[in-house]
């Protein structure tokens, strides 16, 4: 249980409730790919579809409306992530082997987040926890997603064989450490920001969830992912995950401030079968294979 001293009062309290509430749907999203509607619930990817253990997603940019500074003083002093480059209207932050990009964003562009995940090593859950909330406090996930021998802000991905913490950065994206035990990529000691291995997911936002997804398989190489249906699906593997959500879903469990899926300009170099760039039909998604 969390240290009442430490968590926080009044509006600000209230306001991590709100977005804790939101950022639920983008946890339990991840739960219903192992529904038992799908053909292929519970069962491994169709094919192994990694020539090699390196990661797929390389780079990722991502907008922010937030100060790049306040994303630097976070990235870089609340996590311990490097500054990989820097200038007038761009951060890049060295997260493992990917690069993590975030781009000012226009003033017409709203208030983007995204959802993102980055694998650590699968023995470290409980480490990965502990150093989180040092710096964070961690979104609860719904009771059905908890583990009965973990504490309650780990979520238990069964059909996934994998743990996660969710949390928020300045910026409000939905930030996930992922423990995958189907790798064994375990590793001696506590948590350090070094354990932020690479990034292993981040979602794209369409209408027609599966049309998308037969076209990231098709260009990328990749194939399904345990599961998947016309709400949510992912495709690729436990070295890298591109997940397909629904345009206008509700992003709120219990919230009365419900937040809806948006579109917003995603740019994501990942390792495929041959070069090429192509975008998502009339999205400002691009993707860059190499």
């Amino acid at each position: 249980m969390q240290d009442p001293r430490n968590e926080p009062r009044g509006p600000d309290r209230r306001r991590f409730l709100s977005r804790a509430a939101t950022a639920g749907a983008w946890i339990a999203g991840h739960a219903l790919l192992g529904g038992s509607l799908s053909p292929f619930a519970g069962e491994p990817g169709a094919e192994s579809d990694s020539m090699t253990d390196a990661p797929r997603i390389r780079s990722l940019e991502l907008l922010t409306a937030t100060p790049l500074a306040t994303m630097k003083g976070f990235y870089q002093g609340t996590l311990g992530l490097p500054v990989v480059a820097e200038r007038a209207g761009r951060l890049t932050i060295g997260c493992g082997a990917t690069e993590l990009t975030f781009v000012a964003a226009p003033p017409d562009a709203g208030s983007p987040f995204y959802h993102f995940a980055f694998n650590i090593p699968e023995n470290k859950i409980l480490a990965a926890r502990a150093w989180q909330k040092e710096r964070t406090e961690l979104i609860p996930p719904p009771e059905r997603l908890r583990d009965p021998e973990l504490p309650d802000d780990i979520v238990d991905f069964r059909h996934w064989n994998a743990h996660s913490v969710f949390f928020f950065d300045p910026a409000e994206n939905v930030v996930e450490y992922i423990a995958r035990h189907d790798l064994e990529n375990g590793a001696p000691g506590g948590f350090a920001a070094a354990d932020i291995l690479y990034a292993s997911e981040i979602a794209f936002v369409v209408d027609d969830v599966l049309a998308t997804a037969d076209e990231l398989k098709r260009v990328v190489g990749v194939s399904q992912y345990r599961g998947g249906d016309e709400q949510f699906t992912a495709v690729g593997d436990e070295h890298g995950l591109l997940l397909v959500f629904r345009r206008g879903r509700v992003l709120s469990l219990a919230s009365a401030r419900s937040k809806v899926a948006g579109v917003h300009a995603t740019v994501a170099h990942v390792r495929g079968p041959e070069p090429k760039s192509f975008g998502l039909g009339g999205f400002p998604y691009s993707i860059t294979i190499d």
